[in-house]
Order: structure tokens, then C-alpha cells, then sequence
């Protein structure tokens, strides 16, 4: 498929909009190859890890590239809501961004304003990747494609911002709140335990914050039965990991393998 022009607009972004669902992985693993394989597999997206992931801005723009061309939308999580690091992810060519730790409206405003370009936004203008380098599209219609297409997930990850989070849901121009379920476990004393009650009763404020405020709602998820739980309760924005699922489903033919001498 090769590069995707912007204006045809953003499959992920116009999904969740209309009310559906999508599936997808992040990519921890420096790779083009996993990038690719992930789309060919059936991935709606797969989300570049820049949060918890060594790659470097070379590699995960060529694995950005790697997921255009095997059709299936790349979104690149940094580590901040800062304008810098948004400017550069979206000139590497990435869709859309996912920002971790946005505990304030004024970071959720901040980070919105970071993915688009004025009048509105702080995004610095260059011609970059996504325009075709100056060659594909005038200025005008890139800017304005670019604001319309481009996705922002911000995740929701600590107890300080789920008490603030009706009032982050109501920053306009966010798609997706997402879940850090393992920071808000850590934060509540209870790292890992998916299905205890307190963790449980916080997601379903995000949940529900993300309901009256018609944005997706979005979480990781290890295995199926999460998903499937949580799918069953609104849901939208389901991403599983590279890295749990190469290891789990490595551990499963080696015991099997194991089993056959036993």
C-alpha cells in the first residue's frame, strides 16, 4: 500500500466515532518486522512504544512506515505530553499519538493543542512525511487534513486523574481516554490484580466519564477473557502487547514440545 494520504482521512479515528470498536497491539519491540507482521495479522493499529521501549526516532519511523504499508494505522505513544516530543512523533508520520500521565485538564488541553496546527493548536509546521515531504498536497489542504484526521488517545493512569476525569473527558478533540491499568493498580496499592473491586470501580469511572462524553474508552488487555469482560462493557479501544503475546504463545510450544519426551 505504501504511503497513505491524509486526506482520505483516518479508519481508526472515523470508527470510533461512529460508535465502533477497534483491536490492535502496542509494539515494544524495535522492530519493523514485528510492526509488519502485527498488521498483516488483522491489527486496526498497532501503537509504537516511545514510553517503555528502547527505539530510537529512526527506528520508529521506519516502523511507522513498515505498518502504512502493510495498511493499518500507526500511532506513536511518547513518554509526556510535551509539544516537542507530539510534533515529532506526528512528522515522523505517525496518525495519531497516545499521551501517558494526563492528570489535569491543562495537560489534556496541552496535548490536544500539540497534535494540531493554528489557528487552535501550538503544532510546529514543517513539510513533513505525512504531506509528502511539500509534493503530494498544498499547504493549506495538508493543515487541514491533518487536523481532521489526526487521533489523540490520552491515558488515564493515576487516582489523582480519575478524580479529575469528568472534567478531562470535556477537553474537546480527544478520541480515546485509555487506561494504564498497571500504573493505576501500582497507584492504589494493588499492582496486577486486574479484578479487584477497587480497580474495577475506578475503570468504570473512566468508563462511564467517556460514555456521557461520547469519546472512546480504551485499556490493555493480556488475554481474551480481559477483553471480552471489559468489550462487554463499552469498550472501544482494545490493545493487547507484542511482547506478552510472543512470550506467552513461545512458552506454550516449548511445553508442549517438552511434553512430547516426557
Amino acid at each position: 500500500m505504501g504511503w497513505q494520504d491524509l486526506r482520505d482521512g483516518n479508519p481508526v479515528k472515523e470508527r470510533l466515532a461512529a460508535g465502533g470498536t477497534v483491536v490492535g497491539s502496542f509494539v515494544r519491540m524495535s522492530s519493523v518486522e514485528v510492526t509488519e507482521a502485527s498488521a498483516h495479522a488483522g491489527c486496526d493499529f498497532v501503537i509504537i512504544d516511545a514510553e517503555h521501549a528502547p527505539a530510537t526516532w529512526a527506528q520508529q519511523s521506519a516502523m511507522i512506515i513498515a505498518a502504512e504499508a502493510a495498511g493499518t494505522v500507526p500511532i506513536l505513544r511518547v513518554s509526556n505530553w510535551s509539544r516537542d516530543l507530539i510534533t515529532r512523533a506526528l512528522d515522523a508520520g505517525a496518525h495519531g499519538v497516545m499521551v501517558p500521565q494526563i492528570e489535569t485538564t491543562e495537560a489534556a488541553e496541552a496535548a490536544v493543542a500539540a497534535t494540531h496546527y493554528g489557528p487552535g493548536g501550538t503544532r510546529g509546521v514543517a513539510a513533513n512525511r505525512r504531506s509528502g515531504y511539500g509534493l503530494k498536497m498544498s499547504y493549506p489542504e495538508y493543515v487541514e487534513a491533518s487536523n481532521r484526521s489526526t487521533l489523540v488517545a490520552l491515558q488515564v493512569e493515576t487516582m489523582a486523574a480519575v478524580e479529575r476525569v469528568d472534567e478531562i473527558a470535556e477537553v474537546p478533540g480527544i478520541d480515546c481516554l485509555f487506561v494504564g491499568l498497571a500504573d493505576l493498580s501500582t497507584d492504589l496499592g494493588i499492582a496486577g490484580a486486574w479484578d479487584d473491586p477497587a480497580l474495577v470501580d475506578y475503570v468504570e469511572r473512566i468508563n462511564a466519564a467517556c460514555r456521557r462524553n461520547e469519546i472512546a474508552f480504551g485499556l490493555p488487555v493480556p488475554n481474551g477473557d480481559l477483553a471480552r469482560y471489559w468489550m462487554e462493557r463499552g469498550a472501544r479501544f482494545v490493545a493487547t502487547g507484542d511482547i506478552g503475546v510472543f512470550a506467552n504463545a513461545m512458552k506454550a510450544f516449548i511445553e508442549e514440545v517438552r511434553g512430547f519426551s516426557d
